[in-house]
């Protein structure tokens, strides 16, 4: 199987230097036909993956973390090549969602047995996303972090930048139309889920499964901080769902829009301002799993 591999090297460099050569050696040893591209800095994944597909190549696998994966599967939806993942990043939520070891030896191993599935992803504002897209205080949080620290601690730079400027933050009232007009809902940060896991091993959106055909919108009503602050720690200890302020429906079409400018991220980047639109893509992307 020619095979195209594309590695961020500043996701963990001294974990890929560790690991990187023993996993392609075995991806070489069951088959795979490797080609084997560094990235040099960011925004290359894309033109990478899109040179791959002009080059006829039969799969792709990336070594990195979710931003780097996130970039790839923009290229391969609905093409007949399937994503691998190595994973080398810090929350590597895909992974997690599909049961891939996290370690990249293992994972590599596991890819080597050559099993694909289909899986769903989410579209918004032009970007498709495996995992979720957000809008209010996360995707704040986001616009906040370095992407310095973000090279040093990695996912726990989203919580630094969410602790360190939480006194600066003011909730935005976000209008949510669901399903075409089947109901309207409001609150003040709303989380849309492809996948269960969010930002590691955390559970925003429960019930969420990738080859579903659904959406899983999770949206926090409450209008101030310190209610955001405690729906954040209910989160962490898996009872933000019963929260009397937090609604959970399941969709496949999801409008919001915002009286004042909010942003909005996806798989943790930012993707622009309110109004978007999100929707289901189901099967679009085939997966070593």
């Amino acid at each position: 199987m020619k095979t195209k591999v594309i590695v961020n090297p500043d996701s963990k460099p001294r974990r890929i230097k560790q690991f990187l050569k023993a996993a392609l050696s075995i991806l070489r040893h069951s088959g795979f036909e490797l080609s084997v591209y560094f990235t040099k800095g960011p925004g290359e994944v894309i033109p990478a993956t899109e040179k791959a597909i002009e080059q006829g190549y039969e799969a792709l696998i990336v070594a990195g973390g979710d931003g780097t994966t996130n970039e790839a599967i923009n290229c391969l939806v609905n093409k007949d090549i399937p994503l691998g993942i190595l994973p080398f990043g810090g929350s590597n939520v895909l992974v997690r969602e599909l049961q891939i070891p996290m370690h990249p030896v293992e994972a590599a191993k596991r890819i080597s047995e050559k099993r694909i599935r289909s899986i769903d992803l989410g579209r918004i504002g032009g970007k498709h996303f495996s995992m979720m897209a957000s809008c209010g205080y996360d995707a704040y949080a986001v616009s906040r972090t370095s992407r310095k620290v973000k090279k040093i601690i990695h996912r726990y730079a989203y919580v630094w930048a969410g602790i360190k400027d939480f006194a600066g933050y003011r909730p935005t009232l976000i209008t949510i139309i669901l399903d075409d007009g089947k109901l309207i809902e409001t609150g003040t940060f709303v989380v849309i889920g492809n996948t269960h896991f969010y930002g590691g091993s955390h559970q925003v959106t429960p019930f969420a499964e990738i080859d579903d055909g659904m959406l899983d919108v999770c949206v926090y009503k409450g209008k101030y901080q310190f209610g955001l602050a405690r729906f954040a720690l209910s989160v962490i200890s898996q009872q933000h769902l019963n929260m009397r302020n937090v609604k959970y429906y399941r969709v496949r079409k999801v409008e919001m829009r915002a009286e004042r400018p909010t942003l909005v991220q996806v798989d943790g980047d930012l993707l622009g301002e309110l109004p978007m639109t999100a929707h289901v893509v189901p099967d679009a992307l085939k997966v070593f799993y």
